[in-house]
Parts: structure tokens; sequence; C-alpha cells
């Protein structure tokens, strides 16, 4: 439980903002980025990162950074994930988790991981939480401090576990990620189950009737409907919850 002594009152209210957005862009696309200043901030944090795991290509994609270079999303997405020795045991956790719990400084100090991408980015002290929606990631908050900060304590856990649960009900549903639908497939099928008949899909997107039905097929498919209404059953069932 969190503790009264564990925020300033100015803490206390940013935690409050932080609850209202997800109550307020519940679902919106662009929550992460809202929300990751403020989570960072009420951690004491000196850097931020949030990515979305994709469980079927054991990849981080969709990055989005705070005060880190943005040129570190490429760095990691395109070399350093596949040399990371950290993200999967942290998942794997399913809790908040310091990043030295599943490896030692010394030894992440030994890595290029560490002596390419870590430290020349200012990232040493780790704490690592990623939200999971009946069994499908929706995102991650990947939470560090610099070299001359104090290491991240149990009060940043407890503040974490609190907001957890929020935050994975909150956070969007990726389709793409989930069934490795195009983007174009993605659109279709979120205007489909939002109650749009393929007429009116064709009109909106600006393409043909047969496109629409060609994506519709395509999608359905992948996600292994036999028709729109089980399509959008599945989705909404599944992926929006309310708070």
């Amino acid at each position: 439980m969190l503790l009264e002594h564990d925020l300033t009152s100015l803490e206390l209210q940013l935690f409050a903002e932080i609850l209202w957005k997800l109550g307020s862009e519940n679902g919106q696309p662009y929550l992460r980025e809202n929300i990751i200043a403020d989570t960072a901030t009420l951690l004491r944090a000196d850097f931020a990162a949030s990515y979305i795991w994709d469980a079927k290509h054991n990849l981080s994609k969709q990055g989005i950074m705070w005060r880190i270079d943005q040129k570190a999303i490429q760095e990691y997405e395109h070399i350093w994930q596949y040399n990371d020795p950290i993200t999967l045991p942290l998942r794997e956790r399913q809790k908040p988790t310091f990043v030295n719990e599943v490896i030692s400084l010394t030894d992440l100090k030994k890595t290029m991981y560490y002596n390419e991408f870590l430290q020349p980015h200012g990232l040493y002290h780790g704490l690592n939480v990623y939200f999971i929606r009946n069994k499908i990631d929706v995102g991650d908050f990947r939470i560090w401090r610099a070299k001359d900060s104090v290491m991240f304590g149990e009060r940043e856990k407890r503040i974490l576990n609190l907001l957890e649960p929020y935050l994975s009900k909150a956070l969007p549903f990726d389709l793409s990620t989930r069934y490795s639908l195009t983007p174009r497939e993605q659109d279709v099928v979120t205007l489909v189950c939002k109650g749009l008949s393929d007429k009116d899909v064709a009109n909106l997107l600006d393409i043909s009737f047969t496109t629409v039905r060609t994506h519709l097929k395509n999608a359905m498919k992948k996600i292994g409907c036999n028709n729109r209404t089980e399509m959008a059953l599945l989705i909404q069932h599944s992926f929006n919850p309310q708070f």
C-alpha cells in the first residue's frame, strides 16, 4: 500500500492527475506519450522510455523516449534490442522489477549493451514494469536514473504497483502487434468493430468497397474469426475494458 510519507503534497496531486488522465483518456492511441513524463516525474527518474512488446516476434516496438536522445529509439530498435540481456527476463517477472534483480550490475557492465548503449545515454539504475491485459502486452515503462543519482527503492515499486492495474486497463490494444495486421487491415477492423458498414468504411478511408472486403477477409483469417460479429465481440470484450 502507498504510504503517506511516500509522496509530497505536490506528488500526491500529480498522482491524482495521472489517475484522471488514465480515466479520461482510456484507450486513446497517444496515452503512453501523455502519461510517461508525469509517471517518470512521480518516480523521481532522470530518464524514461516506453515500448510495446511483440510477444510473437520477441521484439520491442513503437518506442517513445523522455529525456533520452530520440536517436536512441532507432539505435535500440535496429541494433541493441537484439543484444538486450534484460528486457525478456524483466517482462517475465510480470511486476515492477529493478534491473539488478535480473542481472547484477557487475555482469551488466561486461556487456556491449551496457557499454555501447546504456552508458552513452546515461542509463544506470533501472526499473521496469510491463502492462499486460488478457495475456496481451499493451505497453511498458522503462524507468532510469543516472549514475550519480541514488538507486530506486521500494517507494517506486509501491507507486508502480498501484498504477499498474489502471495502466493495464487504460492503454490501447494494438491489433497489428497481436495479429500481425497491416496498418490498413487494422484501420478496417477498428471501424468495423465500431459498427460501421463496409460502405461507410470505404467512404471514410477513401478506398473501394471491394478493397474493404479483401482487408476484412484477410484480417478475420489472421484473428481467427468466422464473421464480423464474432470479430467485433472478441475485440470489444477482450481489449476495450472500461474503468
